[in-house]
């Protein structure tokens, strides 16, 4: 029988300082830890959805984004959520730095930000609804 992965268990995402990450993770998305952290902890794992997100201390954190063939920088994790226009001023109003948003017909709206680390962690507000135009 052949192995047919059926959906993401676990991201392990390198990060320099452990505790700052989480504080960024908590603060700014909301994340929740899935299992108790303790400082000095060597990795903090998170929840995102039903997947497995591990913040896992490095001293070298590699380049986490890529520029595609059309020379726009992507991100290698995009997090879907609700109302992403609220989110968006939400981040915006706590001073949050943020990319402009995007609207891809057929793809719905997207925004980046960055992590304490330097990594662009991008957001997408799920596919539009049939018949939903770009906002003005």
């Amino acid at each position: 029988m052949a192995a047919t992965p059926h959906r993401i268990a676990v991201i392990q995402w390198p990060v320099k300082n452990v505790e700052r990450s989480l504080k960024w993770y908590q603060d700014v998305l909301g994340v929740t830890l899935t299992f108790p952290f303790t400082p000095g902890d060597p990795a903090a794992w998170l929840c995102i959805g039903d997947a497995g997100f591990g913040l896992v201390q490095t001293e070298d954190v590699p380049r986490l984004e890529f520029t595609d063939s059309q020379g726009n920088l992507q991100s290698i994790v995009q997090l879907q959520v609700n109302e992403i226009h609220e989110v968006y001023q939400d981040l915006q109003n706590k001073k949050v730095a943020v990319s402009d948003m995007k609207y891809i017909p057929d793809g719905g709206y997207s925004f980046s930000l960055t992590d304490p680390d330097g990594n662009t962690v991008s957001l997408w507000g799920g596919w539009p609804s049939p018949g939903e135009e770009q906002a003005e």
